[in-house]
């Protein structure tokens, strides 16, 4: 049987340090960090973010995370939520335009700075790390998607992304990230018919992609479990998300440069 790539994907994932990281990719995740921070700056007012703070500032819970700029503190989860909804709510967040047409930074800098501030001692190092390699597997997996189905690519496929970032941080062992990546598949949603609609929920999808890598990743940890053939399994994401649409070998190529 052949091993699926999610087992590659969570090897490299876990076996990356920061001082493995060429300075080129250094680099592009400053700067990746940065303007994802300008857009939730500017998307911090945006259409729908009161109501989202409303709504989990009502329902509380452990004051884990700090909600950026909204003087708040809430459950890893909601506060990754919000931010990543933040950052995607005016569209000008990165775009990776070749080919993937993802924007990937919102939800894996929104897993990655719940976490970090959950956890209260990650080193800048590791916080650069856990976004380089979250960005990379969203991109990677944007990339092998071929065919447009319809899928918010942000939300669907970022969010395996963000459990990629939020587990680094947690330090998860290999068949650990496995199943972070399977409790992230069960979470994979978004749909584009809201751009058509023009509705507030196309950043509500970046949030939830943040906040179900957090949610995937915790859960694994605590030994939770999810599907371990998640790309190329007979109810894959391949198999059910893009059929006659994928280049699996995308996921794979290249990978750790």
């Amino acid at each position: 049987m052949t091993t699926d790539p999610a087992w590659a994907l969570a090897e490299h994932v876990c076996g990356v340090s920061f001082a493995m990281l060429p300075k080129s990719t250094r680099a592009a995740t400053r700067h990746d960090i940065l303007d994802t921070f300008g857009c939730l700056l500017g998307g911090s007012g945006a259409p729908g973010i009161a109501e989202l703070d409303r709504v989990l500032g009502k329902w509380g819970g452990a004051e884990e995370s700090q909600v950026i700029l909204w003087r708040r503190r809430l459950p890893a989860p909601q506060a990754a939520l919000m931010n990543a909804s933040m950052a995607h709510a005016l569209d000008f967040d990165d775009t990776l335009d070749h080919g993937g047409s993802i924007h990937p930074g919102a939800s894996v800098l929104g897993a990655s700075l719940a976490v970090a501030d959950r956890l209260g001692s990650v080193s800048g190092a590791d916080l650069m790390l856990a976004v380089a390699l979250g960005l990379d597997i969203s991109c990677r997996i944007a990339l092998a998607s071929t065919l447009d189905r319809g899928w918010h690519r942000t939300a669907a496929m970022g969010v395996f992304g963000a459990a990629a970032a939020a587990g680094k941080l947690l330090d998860l062992s290999v068949p650990q990230m496995v199943n972070a990546f399977g409790i992230a598949f069960s979470q994979a949603a978004g749909n584009r018919q809201c751009i058509i609609d023009g509705a507030l929920t196309k950043r509500l999808q970046a949030g939830q992609a943040a906040s179900s890598g957090v949610l995937a990743a915790t859960l694994a940890r605590e030994g939770f479990t999810g599907a371990h053939n998640i790309f190329l399994g007979r109810f894959g994401f391949f198999e059910l998300y893009q059929p006659d649409g994928y280049d699996a070998a995308r996921l794979t190529d290249g990978l750790g440069a």
